[in-house]
C-alpha cells in the first residue's frame, strides 16, 4: 500500500478516504465488544496515574489504609506517619512524587487529617508540617505545588475547609480571595497544572457551590450565568481544560462540562446524550480525554469522552470479560485509565482496574498528544491541529471497531495532511517527519497484523469498503 514515506510519497482513492471519514464520523455501536483496551485488576486503590503508568492511592493491610505508590506491576506500601492510623494519596506528579492525607482519632469529638508527602523514590510518606494541624492534599505538579484545603473546627458551614496553594516554599490562602464571609464559607483546592493554574470549588451558607480558577494572583468562578456553570472544578490540564459536573442552558441535571481557560467558554462533554440522568469526571488528559462516571438505567458506568465521543468504557473490554467498569477516576496522556467496578460473578465485591490501549490505540494517543503539544507551543494553529486530531480520531475508532484496513486509510490521510503543511512551510520539517514516521511505524504494525491473521472463507470475508451503488452502504 503506497504512502508518504519521509514527507513525499504515496496517494489513495478520494473515494476510499471520503468513505473513511464518512464511518469514522458515526458513533461506535454502544454494545460494540473491540479488542482495543486491556484490563488487569489492582489489588489497591487507585486514585491518580501519571505518564509513567505509576498510580496514587493506597493499600488496606488488616483494616487499615496505607498510602502506596503502583510502579512496574506492584504496590509499594509507605505505610503511615508515626501516631496515625491510616494514609492515603490521591494526587502524583510526572517524577512519581505523591500527596494526599492520614488521619488519627483523638480523644473528644475531633479527629485530625494532615496532608502528607512521599517524595519521588520515596519508601514512606512524611506528614507536610508546615501545612499542620488539620489539612487534606490532593494534588501535586511537577514543580512540586501542592494543593489542597485545610481544615478548621471554628465555625459550622458545612464543613470548615480553607483552600490553599503550597508552592516555593509558602502556602497562599486561596480562601481569603474566594470568601466573601469568611467565617462561614467553604472552599477546596482540588487539581494545579503545571502552569500553576489551581481549580475547586467554593460554597457559602448563602450562595450554591461554584468551581473556581486561581491563575497568577487572580480568583475566577466558573459560572457564566445562572444556567451555564460548572458546580466544581475536579481537574485541570496543562492545555488550560479544566473537568467538572454542572449545568447548562437546557440541562435538568448536572453533567459533566469543560471550561476553557484561553476563551472562557464553558461547554458540554455530550454525555447530556447517552441517556445518562447525569454524570460526573474524574479527570483529563494533556490530549483533553476525559474519564468519570454516567449514571444510567443499568446502574453506574464509567465513560471516556475523547475527540467529540462518548465511549461506555464498558464497550471497550475484551470480548468474554466479566467486569462492569463503574467509575474512572484517572488517565494519562498515554490512554491508561484507572478506576472502580465489579466482576458479575461477584456483584457486591468492589473491585479496582487499570485499562491500557493496544499497541495500536496507544501509539495513536501518542500522536495526539504529540499535535496537541505543538499547538501549545504555537507551531500548528489551532484549526491545523483540530484538523490533524480529527484525522487520528478517525483512525482510533475504526481500530476500536476492529477495522485495521481503515485506520490505515485515516492515518495515511494523517501523513498526506502532514506532508502538505511542511511543503507549504506551514510545519517545519524538524516537527513534521516525526509525525509522519510515527504515523508509518503504526501502519507498518497494523498492516502486518491483518496480513498475519488468517483470512475467513470468502463468503465471509469482511471488507472496510464496498462502494455497490447510491443505495449502498459502507461499513468495516
Amino acid at each position: 500500500m503506497d504512502r508518504v514515506v519521509g514527507g513525499r510519497k504515496g496517494s489513495r482513492t478520494a473515494l476510499a478516504l471520503a468513505a473513511a471519514l464518512a464511518l469514522g464520523a458515526s458513533a461506535a455501536p454502544a454494545n460494540a465488544q473491540t479488542s482495543s483496551y486491556s484490563i488487569v485488576e489492582l489489588a489497591g486503590v487507585p486514585q491518580r496515574i501519571n505518564n509513567n503508568g505509576q498510580i496514587a492511592g493506597w493499600v488496606f493491610v488488616g483494616p487499615d489504609a496505607h498510602a502506596a505508590i503502583y510502579s512496574n506491576g506492584a504496590w509499594v506500601d509507605l505505610g503511615v506517619p508515626a501516631g496515625d492510623q491510616l494514609s492515603t494519596l490521591f494526587g502524583i506528579n510526572s517524577s512519581g512524587a505523591a500527596v494526599g492525607f492520614s488521619f488519627v482519632s483523638l480523644p473528644g469529638p475531633d479527629n485530625r487529617w494532615q496532608a502528607i508527602l512521599a517524595p519521588a523514590n520515596a519508601t514512606t510518606v512524611q506528614a507536610l508540617s508546615v501545612l499542620a494541624p488539620d489539612s487534606f492534599a490532593y494534588a501535586i505538579n511537577d514543580g512540586g505545588a501542592v494543593v489542597g484545603c485545610l481544615n478548621r473546627y471554628d465555625d459550622v458551614f458545612p464543613d470548615p475547609h480553607r483552600a490553599f496553594l503550597h508552592a516555593n516554599g509558602s502556602v497562599t490562602d486561596l480562601h481569603a480571595l474566594l470568601a466573601t464571609n469568611p467565617a462561614m464559607d467553604f472552599t477546596c483546592a482540588r487539581d494545579v497544572n503545571n502552569a500553576g493554574v489551581v481549580v475547586g470549588e467554593f460554597q457559602s451558607s448563602t450562595a450554591p457551590q461554584r468551581g473556581f480558577l486561581y491563575q497568577n494572583g487572580t480568583v475566577t468562578l466558573l459560572a457564566q450565568s445562572a444556567t451555564a456553570y460548572l458546580s466544581n472544578a475536579r481537574a485541570v490540564n496543562d492545555t488550560g481544560k479544566v473537568v467538572g459536573e454542572g449545568r447548562l442552558a437546557g440541562f435538568t441535571a448536572d453533567h459533566a462540562l469543560v471550561y476553557d481557560v484561553a476563551t472562557g467558554v464553558i461547554s458540554s462533554l455530550g454525555l447530556e446524550t447517552t441517556g445518562a440522568f447525569n454524570s460526573r469526571p474524574n479527570d483529563v488528559n494533556g490530549s483533553g480525554a476525559v474519564v468519570g462516571m454516567m449514571f444510567l438505567a443499568v446502574g453506574e458506568h464509567a465513560f471516556l469522552a475523547s475527540g467529540g465521543q462518548v465511549l461506555d468504557l464498558n464497550d471497550l473490554l475484551p470480548a468474554g470479560t466479566e467486569w462492569v467498569l463503574q467509575e474512572a477516576m484517572s488517565i494519562n496522556d498515554g490512554g491508561q485509565i484507572v478506576g472502580r467496578g465489579y466482576l458479575a460473578s461477584s456483584p457486591t465485591v468492589t473491585r479496582y482496574f487499570l485499562m491500557q490501549a493496544t499497541a495500536g490505540a496507544a501509539s495513536i494517543g501518542d500522536l495526539i498528544a504529540q499535535v496537541r503539544a505543538l499547538q501549545a507551543a504555537g507551531l500548528l494553529t489551532r484549526g491545523t491541529a483540530n484538523g490533524l486530531v480529527a484525522e487520528l480520531t478517525v483512525a482510533e475508532r475504526h481500530l476500536r471497531g476492529r477495522c485495521s484496513r481503515l485506520s490505515v486509510l485515516a492515518l495515511e490521510l494523517f501523513v498526506r495532511h502532514v506532508d502538505l503543511l511542511i511543503r507549504k512551510g506551514r510545519l517545519a520539517a524538524i516537527h513534521g517527519e516525526p509525525l509522519i514516521a510515527e504515523a508509518n511505524r503504526i501502519i507498518d504494525g497494523l498492516l502486518a497484523g491483518t496480513h498475519a491473521s488468517t483470512k475467513p472463507p470468502k463468503s465471509k470475508a469482511k471488507k472496510c469498503f464496498h462502494p455497490k451503488g447510491k443505495n449502498s452502504k459502507h461499513r468495516c
